[in-house]
């Protein structure tokens, strides 16, 4: 793809940043940015004060990093200015205008792609590897367990401040776990879950309106059972993987950086990451979608795949 092609970065908080960077050390030049709160690019170069339909006309492609809330209405005005889209998880709060944005990337043949950074960590699309080669043969179910402290999550901002504590902005620990929602349908191919649970409630006496406790359970069409367990309460960050088959367990530590199989003959490290950096799939994704927008293929997780994992998170 041409360096020089134009870029917009919609909200310049962490993640903002974060693509920012890497699409700088990707060789792009023209990136420009906006985030409402103008404290946060002051220093910045190529600073837009304002977005509007007439300005974003100018760029080819919008990254949209604004807080949940604000996704579809952002997305909605890139689409019309004919911007391909890379909107972050979650795609969005609720469901409202999600089809109507679909519909005018449809008709504009724009390429859309939700933030899925962890489909690139190598040790999940090894385990993505060996389901779809039947290596455990059949599945009998998927286990997703994570959980962060929230005050610990932003050293320097005030928790209660963060869009995590708050309804208004889409914030709550079963969006912030949508990773393991979007993981549990991939690596089951996104089969329909037939039946679903989703039991949560603020539990702790963290000053937030959203849920800091959470347990999502699924019964997929192909009888896989499904299970996710997060929260906003565990001191030492916490996220792992169990796939359970006929031929043994896979486990997957996020510390840890490696996949087990566990089995009668005992416990195999099948696969690691040595000198790891997190930011590696942030790039890779990147890599993808931009791929993909240069050859007109449709992402893995464009919008319509993305608000099918949404759908599921919004059982309230």
């Amino acid at each position: 793809m041409n360096k020089n092609t134009k870029i917009i970065i919609i909200g310049f908080g962490s993640i903002g940043q974060r693509h920012y960077k890497n699409l700088l050390k990707l060789g792009f030049k023209n990136i420009f940015i906006y985030d409402s709160d103008k404290t946060k690019t002051l220093n910045e170069k190529n600073v837009l004060k304002k977005i509007s339909l007439e300005k974003l006309k100018q760029f080819n492609i919008a990254f949209i990093c604004n807080p949940n809330n604000a996704h579809i209405s952002s997305a909605l005005l890139c689409a019309k200015a004919g911007c391909h889209l890379f909107i972050e998880k979650p795609l969005s709060h609720n469901l409202k205008n999600i089809k109507k944005l679909s519909e005018i990337c449809r008709k504009k043949k724009l390429i859309s792609m939700v933030g899925c950074n962890m489909r690139f960590n190598p040790c999940l699309k090894f385990i993505k590897n060996c389901l779809s080669k039947n290596k455990l043969e059949k599945i009998y179910s998927i286990h997703f367990d994570t959980g962060f402290y929230l005050p610990y999550w932003r050293p320097n901002q005030d928790y209660r401040k963060n869009y995590a504590a708050k309804k208004s902005t889409g914030g709550g620990m079963i969006l912030d776990g949508i990773h393991s929602f979007d993981l549990i349908f991939w690596f089951n191919n996104f089969i329909n879950a037939k039946k679903t649970s989703l039991i949560f409630d603020k539990t702790s006496d963290l000053e937030i309106e959203t849920e800091d406790n959470f347990i999502a359970s699924f019964i997929f069409d192909n009888k896989v059972l499904g299970s996710i367990r997060g929260d906003y309460l565990q001191k030492s960050y916490s996220w792992s993987c169990k796939i359970i088959g006929k031929k043994g367990n896979l486990t997957w530590d996020f510390k840890e950086n490696s996949v087990w199989l566990h089995n009668e003959k005992g416990h195999k490290k099948l696969f690691e990451m040595k000198d790891y950096d997190f930011n590696n799939p942030y790039i890779d994704e990147i890599k993808y979608f931009l791929n993909c927008v240069e050859k007109k293929h449709y992402t893995f997780n464009d919008i319509e795949t993305g608000l099918s994992v949404l759908r599921y998170c919004l059982k309230k």
